[in-house]
């Protein structure tokens, strides 16, 4: 009997469509005859998703060494600011952090798993929009290489049971010890990296791209609310990320500048949409 292939979606956590084939008479064109043959099937119809994301395709260092880590791992998203002028796109970030490594290891791509881009306040380019950097089942390389955390009874198994590892493209992966210390495992397994494109912080030596200090930069309403949805969408797919924080609490640094002042309201703009964060 000639048979037609129904495509049914599979969602994985990041609502990826993956396809498989469930092969059936060619009569049954349509899911309404299907469902009165087969009443076990039920039509599922995922919450839509509450930001719209961009997937560019970025190029990795095949000879950096990176980590995987099950989503279980995540429970925290973690602000930065790109330290660059605000029209820097996602895959100039990327090549920028291609040049850069820790402790002489090369980094494998764009440090950061998500990407905002929007202006200043009071300006209005770039383009707001929201780009995927790394995969989420990829650690980050955002929160600081010496800061660790500690590990609920979920994290702590899933740690003990090797399901954090670390490797080379095409190479063999395998449990790194140097991702724990203490008891505590480093912030970049547990955390979700999400950068807003522009510089916040002052003007410094170190920081020679950063506002006057009679002028300090902030971020639009339109980019709060990004970044509550895209904290929300995050919680959404993921129940067990309950927190939001920003990079100069795991290190001394300047960044995320005068985003972190505004944390509080992208938590509020988040529980408009259905999610609440410590």
């Amino acid at each position: 009997m000639k048979k037609i292939c129904l495509l049914i979606f599979l969602f994985s956590y990041e609502v990826k469509a993956q396809w498989i084939d469930w092969c059936v008479p060619d009569h049954f064109y349509n899911f309404q005859e299907l469902e009165k043959l087969y009443p076990y099937i039920t039509r599922i119809t995922p919450d839509p998703d509450l930001i719209d994301i961009r997937r560019p395709k970025y190029e990795t260092n095949p000879e950096a060494s990176f980590c995987k880590r099950p989503m279980e791992m995540l429970d925290t998203v973690v602000f930065h600011h790109s330290e660059t002028a605000s029209s820097w796109t996602p895959e100039m970030i990327n090549a920028l952090h291609l040049e850069r490594s820790t402790n002489n290891d090369p980094w494998y791509m764009i440090a950061y798993s998500y990407v905002i881009s929007s202006p200043y306040r009071g300006e209005t380019l770039p383009v707001p929009e929201v780009a995927q950097g790394r995969p989420l089942d990829i650690v980050g390389a955002h929160a600081g290489g010496e800061s660790y955390v500690s590990m609920d009874e979920i994290q702590t198994k899933l740690w003990t049971e090797g399901k954090v590892t670390c490797g080379k493209e095409g190479g063999v992966f395998q449990v790194d010890p140097d991702l724990l210390r203490n008891g505590k495992i480093k912030a970049n397994v547990t955390t979700v990296g999400v950068v807003i494109t522009g510089n916040y912080a002052p003007f410094s030596k170190l920081n020679p791209l950063g506002y006057k200090k009679d002028n300090p930069r902030n971020p639009t309403q339109e980019t709060l609310v990004m970044a509550a949805k895209m904290s929300c969408q995050l919680q959404k797919k993921n129940p067990r990320i309950k927190k939001i924080g920003w990079h100069s609490q795991y290190k001394a640094t300047a960044c995320p500048g005068t985003i972190k002042n505004y944390i509080s309201e992208i938590k509020t703009i988040a529980k408009g949409y259905g999610c609440e964060f410590n």
